[in-house]
């Protein structure tokens, strides 16, 4: 007995250390705090992955968090999560997401898309591909300075290509794409850009070009006269996003026809066309 009380003795400094330990490595894990409400790093990052923020938005994140909570508790303060009409709100929605569960789940389920419809569909179509008018594949740089625009000029002239150029040097938004703009018509792009676009051959890089939004270098991969064909592998994303849409009506109407005769149930309806009144209101009609 002696013994066991003398273990206990030892082994509560030990315990009362690794809690301390424990709460400075959750205490460094915070990010922020509102109230008794703490966001947690893995918190933050998880949200973050699932709302579709850039990893240097953190800052952004944090703020919007705290911003909300800070009206969330003060709604809390008020006990406006028992007024009458929230609640109703809240049934609607939670109806709704349910449904909208239901649904994608069976989509997820039932749908299924071989090659051969792909191709199918594409045959059928084939004039929803064509090009109405000519277009030119480009890829395309933004530096702030001359100097910067000179150098990059004068790496793509070495030899660089103008993809990892682009990527460590240009400033706008297709800079993590080397470059890369896709397919472009006429009045697309600003006019300093659209006369070397629709002028330059496949594989020509343009001069260095000035705009009001600073220097742009630009390369044409490919042109399209109006009338071509886009092809298959192009287009697949879009031919697979219809038959999704009407996959998914066909699923949502089989659904509804399982569940009709599976269940009971009841429409009442007037006895003409003019709206229904108590006079008018007919019998309820029971299915199944």
């Amino acid at each position: 007995m002696r013994y066991r009380n003398s273990i206990t003795v030892l082994l509560i400094p030990v315990l009362l250390l690794l809690t301390l330990c424990r709460s400075k490595i959750d205490d460094a894990d915070i990010i922020a705090k509102v109230g008794n409400t703490i966001l947690s790093r893995q918190e933050m990052q998880e949200a973050m992955a699932k709302e579709g923020y850039p990893d240097d938005q953190e800052r952004v994140f944090v703020d919007r968090w705290v911003h909300r909570e800070l009206l969330y508790q003060e709604a809390q303060r008020l006990h406006l999560e028992h007024s009458e009409d929230l609640q109703e709100e809240l049934s609607r929605i939670r109806k709704e997401l349910l449904i909208n569960k239901l649904l994608e789940r069976t989509y997820n389920e039932k749908i299924r898309m071989s090659e051969e419809e792909i191709r199918s569909y594409y045959d059928q179509n084939v004039s929803d591909f064509k090009v109405n008018e000519a277009q030119v594949r480009i890829q395309h740089m933004l530096l702030e300075t001359r100097s910067d625009a000179n150098l990059a000029y004068q790496e793509i002239n070495a030899g660089k290509s103008f993809e990892s150029v682009a990527k460590s040097r240009s400033t706008d938004a297709f800079a993590s794409q080397g470059g890369e703009m896709g397919y472009i018509k006429k009045n697309d792009v600003i006019p300093e850009i659209e006369r070397y676009a629709f002028r330059l051959q496949e594989d020509q890089v343009s001069p260095v070009v000035r705009s009001s939004f600073g220097y742009h270098i630009i390369k044409v991969l490919d042109r399209r006269s109006a009338g071509e064909t886009r092809p298959l592998s192009e287009v697949r994303p879009e031919i697979m996003q219809r038959l999704r849409v009407i996959k998914e009506g066909q699923v949502y109407y089989d659904l509804l026809y399982q569940l009709q005769n599976q269940n009971k149930y009841y429409v009442f309806q007037p006895a003409d066309p003019s709206p229904a009144t108590d006079s008018t209101r007919s019998e309820p009609i029971i299915t199944n």
